[in-house]
């Protein structure tokens, strides 16, 4: 093929690049930094920075960017409990050294352990941090490598592991960019500006355990001044007011004096009323309703899924309406507003409103229109949310099926079968005996039953 010459334009006094220009396609053959410049076909331009098509440089940042949108996994290093298949570097499979350690964390997680907590535990178990054990192994070194504190694991790894997504077969991709080529920082990127593969590897963790684990994580609770965490830490909620419930207790109380309180109760008495319920008297009435499904789950199958089924839809109906008008509502004065803009604008075209008339005016409008749509927005997601939550039973015999009798409560059974637990005021508020209160348990997958 004939070689055209092609000249480049110096932007340094470093070094010139030579092009070959095929079919009006320039090739680098410079071995370092590319060069931007000209090139000609024939004295028909082909445009500037040519170099940005075929130098090795530019070559690999487009193929690194079609990658990532392809799926692939464009990490150097595999996430913790996986390591690089020899096979295909672009594929990771379980560590059978670290995997089982990724198991444990999720399992502590699931029975209602914090990450500091379950940090605690590895220390004590003297378990390698993700750091000193990818130094031992591969020789590769981390900005947080301590080689004199091998087991000082943090709750802030702990709280890492415990979000990621590839531990149940997802890959994500363009977690964070960078905003300048002059700057070396990243920041992260926005959720919806990530891209999210669902099974390109083998999973850690299933589902089930995965979705538990996030909702332990959603209601976190710290634990108290004696240093226990509660058994319904951040399951049990106000019927009025939907905020969680305080545990109130003190070292002079006996069990049987502990007691469930309203959260907004709690700090602002004016705002609600105290919806206390006894910690006892919530334990024996969780246990009682655990024990009554799964035994009617198991004898009764096909009347239990019917009924669950018909309590599911009108759950999900009534909590679907309110928020769909709503939605209806801020549509509405959205598009109020925009009319509003357009003859606001029109007014000061045709001059009868000055420039500072037309920012008063419209100021306020663009206030409003931003919180509008900002809800518009949160409203879409939770119905979106709400219509994709949809009955899985099968699920919920899954998990009856791995308990033949339960007896007691622990925070294992509890993570499992319940999803949250309603506490509706006392029959008297202020009443501390003969009094009548509804307490609603709610089921993971099937809801109240």
């Amino acid at each position: 093929m004939k070689r055209l010459p092609c000249r480049l334009r110096k932007e340094t006094e470093r070094q010139t690049a030579r092009f070959e220009v095929k079919a009006g396609i320039g090739e680098c053959h410079s071995p370092r930094k590319p060069l931007a410049g000209k090139a000609c076909n024939g004295g028909y331009p082909v445009g500037r920075n040519l170099c940005k098509l075929q130098c090795p440089l530019h070559r690999h940042q487009r193929q690194r960017g079609h990658a990532e949108r392809r799926g692939e996994r464009i990490g150097t290093k595999a996430p913790y409990g996986y390591r690089k298949n020899p096979k295909s570097r672009k594929q990771i499979i379980p560590n059978e050294d670290t995997a089982p350690v990724v198991r444990r964390i999720f399992a502590l997680c699931a029975s209602g352990l914090g990450p500091d907590k379950i940090a605690r535990i590895l220390r004590a178990d003297q378990i390698l941090t993700p750091t000193v054990y990818e130094f031992r192994t591969n020789g590769v070194r981390h900005t947080n490598l301590n080689e004199n504190k091998p087991y000082e694991w943090c709750g802030s790894t702990v709280a890492d592991i415990l979000e990621r997504e590839e531990y149940i077969g997802n890959t994500i991709n363009c977690r964070s960019y960078s905003p300048s080529f002059k700057s070396k920082k990243r920041k992260r990127n926005p959720l919806e500006k990530q891209l999210r593969f669902e099974h390109t590897h083998e999973p850690l963790i299933d589902m089930e355990t995965w979705e538990i684990v996030q909702k332990v994580r959603a209601g976190k609770r710290r634990p108290n001044k004696m240093g226990e965490m509660d058994l319904l830490s951040g399951m049990v909620y106000c019927a009025d007011c939907g905020k969680r419930h305080y545990f109130c207790r003190c070292g002079s109380w006996n069990e049987s004096q502990y007691t469930y309180t309203c959260g907004t109760y709690h700090g602002h008495k004016e705002d609600c009323t105290p919806h206390t319920v006894k910690v006892m008297a919530l334990y024996e009435i969780v246990l009682a309703e655990i024990q009554r499904v799964t035994q009617e789950a198991r004898e009764h199958t096909e009347e239990f899924l019917r009924r669950a089924m018909d309590k599911h839809s009108s759950q999900l109906k009534k909590e679907l309406s309110a928020k769909v008008n709503e939605l209806d509502r801020a549509q509405k004065r959205l598009a109020d507003l925009e009319k509003l803009f357009r003859a606001a604008f029109e007014q000061l075209a045709l001059a009868n409103l000055s420039e500072t008339q037309f920012k008063a005016l419209t100021g306020g409008y663009e206030e409003e229109k931003q919180e509008l749509t900002i809800r518009s927005e949160m409203l879409e997601q939770e119905i979106n949310t709400e219509k994709e939550r949809m009955l899985n039973a099968d699920r919920f015999l899954k998990v009856v099926q791995r308990y033949t009798e339960i007896q007691e409560l622990t925070p294992e059974i509890v993570r499992e079968f319940i999803e949250k637990i309603v506490v509706h005021e006392r029959s008297e508020p202020w009443k501390k005996k003969n009094y009548t209160q509804q307490i609603d348990v709610y089921f993971n997958f099937v809801g109240q039953v």
